[in-house]
């Protein structure tokens, strides 16, 4: 297959994927079963798609003959790939094909074949060649990762470093231990573009000089988190504010009033969630002591009288 076609046909993979979340999550708890369900239909699929293949596998992988290299090149030799193909796009057919490629391209499948595999070479149920078998799989499946170029040598460093970090249990130590220089707190950076300059009066609709004298004045007295999540309310039902969320209105207002204690944004979030509480679809219920409040501020930011706090600076 000509590498736009593979290409083509990977990204289709991906579109059922997207389309069929939950046949594709069925198949996986299926291949990440202790049981080894989805594996063993993975192999039945083996034997109904390429028999011959699969018949040379199985008379020439005797316990101590099995090769890595021979089963390799098994898979190399077969109409495999075309036969999936043909598979995939057979809609009418009730396949795990689909859910398959969708795993193999996308989803962990070589760690979970590996998992399965080194459970097998475990198994004291076992006898020596089938343990060894599965130990050589172990291999076939790593090799053909790195060579498929779909894992890096230092992908299984890692998992390998992971999966034992969890047998002997050093969960926390190996993650302290793998934390570098760039697992740092992330600092917010300022935009570059003129947003930068913008105050609370370019977010502010009508009178904007009035209507910000207005909230310097009140907010200089009245500034705990619930007084500041009635006049964010106020503002958005009269539409004198839009378009600026809770942590930019904070911001904005500590601007505004650098010497005034308005606690943290937080403080404002949490007073805001707790009007929100008992509200209905985000607008504060039309009665109780909060909508007193609230249109009181109202009134209060669109009263037309303010000759005596237009020369208000702060």
């Amino acid at each position: 297959m000509a590498q736009k076609d593979f290409e083509r046909f990977k990204q289709e993979v991906k579109d059922w994927l997207d389309s069929h979340p939950r046949e594709y999550d069925r198949f996986v708890v299926e291949v990440n079963d202790k049981s080894a369900t989805g594996l063993y239909k993975i192999f039945k699929l083996g034997w109904k798609l390429t028999p011959q293949m699969m018949c040379k596998y199985q008379a020439e992988c005797h316990g101590d003959l099995a090769d890595e290299h021979r089963l390799q090149s098994y898979s190399a030799d077969s109409d495999a790939a075309k036969l999936l193909i043909e598979e995939f796009h057979n809609v009418k057919s009730n396949t795990i094909v689909p859910a398959m490629l969708a795993w193999l391209y996308y989803g962990r499948c070589y760690e979970t074949m590996v998992t399965q595999l080194e459970a097998e070479a475990q198994n004291p149920a076992n006898n020596f060649f089938e343990k060894k078998v599965a130990a050589v799989m172990v291999k076939v499946v790593i090799r053909s990762s790195i060579f498929n170029k779909m894992r890096t040598r230092e992908d299984w460093q890692s998992f390998h470093r992971e999966k034992k970090a969890i047998e002997e249990n050093r969960v926390v130590e190996t993650s302290i231990e793998d934390l570098s220089v760039d697992d740092k707190p992330i600092e917010e950076k300022l935009p570059t573009d003129k947003r930068v300059s913008l105050t609370l009066k370019d977010y502010l609709h009508g009178n904007q000089e009035r209507i910000l004298n207005r909230i310097r004045l009140r907010v200089s007295t009245q500034h705990t988190g619930t007084d500041l999540a009635r006049l964010y309310f106020a503002l958005q039902e009269e539409g004198l504010l839009t378009s600026c969320d809770v942590t930019t209105f904070h911001n904005l207002l500590v601007k505004e009033l650098p010497n005034c204690d308005l606690k943290t944004v937080r403080n404002l979030q949490v007073s805001i969630k707790k009007l929100n509480d008992s509200t209905n679809k985000g607008k504060i219920k039309d009665s109780g002591i909060e909508r007193a409040f609230i249109n009181e501020w109202k009134a209060y930011l669109t009263e037309t009288n303010d000759e005596s706090i237009n020369t208000f600076n702060l």
